[in-house]
């Protein structure tokens, strides 16, 4: 089982690493940057305020530990709108029936002020998350006709303070498009300030045209326990990546039969069981070969893989890019 860190506990870690004088980021400006300290593991986060009540936030991160944050959002909360392009995150609000899971490949809008949140990111994923965070009154400066939007929205602007929605929707191709873009920008400087705003701008667009064009999807719910031995079921996978269990042993092992297994991992993480250990292997893989510290031998046997064709075959199919490919082009 995963050690658990709390807020209060990862705030006195980090503590810790800069009195050792662990270079641990910077603030500059509009800008924050802050790395993950060595002692709780990778990665980096970003935030950047592009104008008055309009922010870009960037997470790339893997912990070594599950992390818990307890949040109290505030009668001004702005509208978040969070894109994840790996990993995932668990979440419990006081407002939510049941706990929801957000995972790679959806993007979540969500305004609720004057509530308590509790977000869990789980330890071994490579968690990548690019958020917009936008006051509910600026919008109403880009336009005269918020009467077009869906009516809790349209609400959310003309009241921010009794706003409260929490949406679901897949990322389309143009907005990974975009998504990509803003995580490898080109300039710096006030161009770069530009040039990140127009993206911010255009996968807004991209969005509210996707809402206005199909009805926002809502999760089903599964009954709370049944969710709890999902979650089980999903820690053993990634625990046991390189030999993971049959089917029927995980299902034994988390106390539910296959066909609810196969359903909830359905339900849950949008994947098959193994669908969701293959991306995993990928995403382990794909931060293994950026370090530079395995070769793609090494890394195809950690991630589970015996034969060396059969991994670059299927790391190509998921980045289109064999490993060799994809070793030139972070070097």
């Amino acid at each position: 089982m995963a050690k658990i860190l709390t807020g209060d506990e990862i705030a006195s870690i980090m503590g810790e690493c800069r009195a050792d004088g662990e270079d641990l980021g910077y603030t500059a400006g509009p800008e924050a940057f802050h790395k993950m300290p060595q002692q709780l593991g990778h990665g980096y986060g970003r935030a950047i305020q592009l104008r008055p009540g309009l922010w870009l936030q960037v997470m790339d991160v893997q912990k070594f530990a599950t992390h818990v944050y307890h949040i109290q959002h505030s009668d001004t909360m702005p509208m978040v709108l969070s894109f994840y392009l790996s990993g995932g995150t668990r979440v419990s609000n006081n407002s939510f029936k049941q706990t929801e899971e957000e995972i790679a490949g959806k993007s979540y809008l969500y305004c609720l002020p004057n509530t308590e949140e509790i977000e869990e990111y789980p330890a071994k994923q490579r968690i990548r998350i690019v958020k917009v965070h936008i006051l509910p009154e600026l919008i109403s400066t880009f336009s005269d006709r918020l009467q077009e939007l869906p009516t809790n929205i349209k609400n959310a602007m003309e009241c921010p303070e009794q706003a409260s929605f929490y949406y679901r929707n897949q990322i389309t191709p143009p907005q990974q498009h975009i998504l990509q873009q803003l995580l490898q920008w080109p300039y710096q400087g006030i161009t770069r300030q530009f040039y990140l705003e127009g993206k911010v701008l255009e996968l807004l667009a991209l969005y509210f045209d996707q809402i206005l064009t199909k009805p926002i999807f809502q999760s089903k719910k599964l009954a709370s326990k049944e969710i709890d031995r999902i979650y089980q079921a999903r820690d053993i996978l990634i625990q046991t990546m390189a030999n993971p269990p049959s089917l029927p042993e995980l299902a034994k092992q988390v106390q539910i039969n296959e066909r609810k297994l196969k359903q909830g991992f359905h339900e849950v993480f949008d994947n098959t069981v193994f669908g969701y250990l293959h991306d995993h292997r990928m995403e382990q893989a794909q931060m293994l070969l950026q370090t530079g510290q395995l070769n793609i031998q090494e890394t195809a046997r950690l991630v589970g893989y015996a034969s060396r064709s059969s991994f670059v075959v299927a790391f190509k199919k998921k980045f289109q890019l064999t490993p060799s490919q994809y070793l030139k082009s972070v070097n």
